[in-house]
């Protein structure tokens, strides 16, 4: 009597190690995308309180737009360089809502110019960037 197993027992096998394997794989890359966005966000949110900050200490009126796949904070003197330039990822892309993307300026004393949205879209979730009127704050929100 053999005593081992035969071919189709071993391939069997080894389609159950490979599926138990594959599947986590597929849920990590979801993540790290996931992870990927929220952070760029949250570097996005840091920025926009940055340029508010710096609109109040330095008395200028400071703008934030976006174009070409990157997004700048800048000052009045145009030809000045940027205070902040960020790269935004290819698989999010601004939209404008009831704001323009060039339309988000701070004023001297802090405060937004003009309130409204800006529109986020991401593989998987869509967001709406939020400027309120008054003391210039703002929130992003999961639409």
């Amino acid at each position: 009597m053999n005593k081992g197993h035969t071919l189709v027992e071993m391939l069997i096998v080894l389609l159950i190690i490979t599926a138990a394997i594959g599947i986590p794989l597929l849920s990590f890359q979801s993540l790290k995308e996931k992870t990927s966005i929220d952070n760029f966000l949250e570097v996005l949110a840091a920025d926009i309180r940055y340029a508010q900050q710096y609109a109040y200490a330095n008395e200028k009126m400071v703008f934030f737009n976006m174009q070409n796949n990157y997004y700048y904070v800048r000052t009045m003197e145009m030809a000045a360089e940027p205070l902040k330039e960020r790269k935004i990822p290819n698989e999010v892309i601004f939209e404008k809502g009831s704001l323009d993307l060039r339309d988000v300026t701070y004023n001297h004393n802090g405060n937004i110019k003009k309130a409204g949205t800006i529109l986020i879209h991401t593989p998987k979730v869509k967001y709406r960037l939020v400027f309120l009127l008054g003391k210039g704050r703002f929130y992003i929100e999961e639409r």
